[in-house]
């Protein structure tokens, strides 16, 4: 490297910048992971075409390896090698890191991660929040936690929260934002019970108090403070709100009405559950540009349930049809419910429906 001392002006000034987007990506990939070149180039607050050069140099360093999605147009991924998250380590910037993420080797690293979208859209709903592409409300974002780090702490969120969320947001003003990525509608079936236990439990609290407020505990360390004995003190959070990404309008109106159906008796939790639903399109870079948050009770939000109810209505004769043809053809149910506008779980329903009727 060129000895700064001899450079002034604007060289030098190029070189600082350099070094400080550098020490940004290793400090973004040892906290989310993984992340591709636009979610790098959001978190640095910079152009994807800088970020390009400072990570071809970062590759030439051997600090960082690089892998394509799974299902994507080409979109990449970045994680830190060995020598990269050592140097991590060795920086002040790593001490507020659970665990740094290293992977050794430079092919293969997502391939044993099956949902791989699932990551990029809680990573990248993340980033959005904090390069502020999204707002809430007087929200300002303080502290997150990414999905990575929130496995890494599983044990203390189930027991504050009865499930492990996908991320956690702290803002200014002490609210929690739980997270959660709904990314198929088999997702929402694996974690039905948890979600709905703590649905209700949320639900409950505001029922009774107004409000829900708890401690942080060990969720957010950097957070945490010692007193002159010895004792640590650990933070509240003053309040709660459930935000919910939904990959599309299929799975927003299944988890709508899992929420509703729990609600039902603490109706007074909804003004803190929201939604972000997605377009039917697949998008890998500034997903959450122009999204806005749909809250539970809007009467919008309401008629965009019904309006798909609507839309997703056949006649008895119209299902049989269906049916028959996922009998005949072979076809994968997937693909068959894609075809005509429906979930897999409604064609298992009128399946089902059908072999009753024989």
């Amino acid at each position: 490297m060129q000895n700064r001392k001899k450079l002034s002006g604007a060289a030098a000034k190029q070189i600082f910048l350099g070094e400080e987007k550098k020490l940004n990506i290793l400090l973004a990939l040892g906290k989310f992971g993984w992340l591709s070149q636009s979610q790098l180039a959001m978190y640095c607050k910079t152009s994807v075409q800088t970020i390009r050069h400072v990570l071809r140099r970062m590759m030439n360093d051997k600090l960082i390896w690089t892998e394509t999605y799974n299902d994507s147009p080409g979109v990449k991924a970045f994680a830190l090698t060995r020598k990269g998250a050592s140097l991590l380590k060795k920086g002040n910037q790593g001490n507020s890191l659970e665990k740094v993420s290293t992977f050794y080797k430079s092919r293969g690293f997502l391939s044993n991660f099956e949902h791989q979208y699932h990551r990029h859209l809680a990573n990248e709903f993340l980033i959005a929040l904090q390069s502020e592409q999204i707002e809430l409300g007087s929200h300002l974002v303080s502290n997150v936690k990414s999905e990575y780090e929130i496995q890494t702490l599983k044990n203390t969120a189930n027991s504050i929260f009865q499930c492990v969320p996908d991320s956690l947001v702290l803002t200014t003003d002490m609210t929690l934002l739980i997270i959660e990525i709904e990314n198929s509608a088999r997702g929402i079936s694996q974690h039905a019970g948890s979600l709905s236990h703590w649905l209700e439990v949320f639900a409950e609290r505001y029922e009774q108090d107004g409000y829900y407020s708890d401690s942080l505990r060990s969720l957010f360390k950097e957070l945490v403070s010692e007193d002159d004995e010895g004792s640590f003190d650990y933070p509240d959070f003053e309040n709660v709100e459930q935000i919910f990404v939904c990959r599309n309008e299929a799975i927003f109106r299944n988890i709508w009405r899992k929420v509703e159906r729990v609600t039902a008796a603490y109706s007074a939790c909804r003004e803190n559950i929201s939604y972000f639903v997605l377009p039917k399109k697949q998008q890998w870079h500034n997903i959450f540009l122009g999204i806005e948050p749909r809250f539970h009770d809007e009467l919008e939000t309401r008629e965009l349930v019904i309006r798909g109810s609507e839309r997703h209505k056949y006649a008895a004769d119209r299902r049989q049809q269906i049916v028959e043809e996922l009998n005949a053809t072979g076809v994968s149910r997937s693909l068959l419910a894609r075809q005509h506008n429906i979930s897999v779980s409604t064609l298992d329903r009128w399946r089902r429906e059908f072999l009753r009727s024989i």
